[in-house]
């Protein structure tokens, strides 16, 4: 048996999942009472705890969100001394704040004009795809 904690948590000791249901617990209270990895009144102090609601609410709260967090042996910061990559843009999108500002400035046959073009370009461009 292993040394563990004076109050491990239930999930832990029946190595269940917070969705498990009470078949799935019962199953696991049998498989973890085999592998003798925590003592017996643990193990059903786990089964009791998950299988009844109040607890089993109390358990998922106390429940960590990582796991165990181990220390490191040897740290290399090297990497922090290299630069950042730069970020290039496409040249295309150069100005385009501009243009979009400009749309309200737009009448309405310059804008019908586009939609034109535009939709006369999607059907080309489709028409080379097939």
């Amino acid at each position: 048996m292993n040394k563990q904690s004076p109050t491990p948590n239930p999930y832990d000791v029946l190595e269940v999942s917070p969705g498990a249901s009470n078949k799935e617990i019962t199953v696991a209270f049998a498989t973890a009472m085999k592998r003798r990895k925590y003592p017996p009144d643990a193990i059903a102090l786990a089964r009791k705890s998950l299988m009844n609601p109040e607890e089993r609410i109390i358990a998922d709260y106390l429940r960590p969100l990582i796991g165990n967090v181990k220390r490191f042996k040897s740290c290399d910061f090297s990497a922090l001394n290299t630069p950042a990559p730069k970020l290039e843009f496409l040249s295309e999108f150069d100005g385009l704040d501009n243009a979009i500002a400009d749309l309200d400035n737009l009448s309405e046959s310059d804008k019908r004009l586009g939609e034109i073009l535009f939709t006369e370009s999607l059907i080309k461009s489709s028409s080379y795809k097939d």
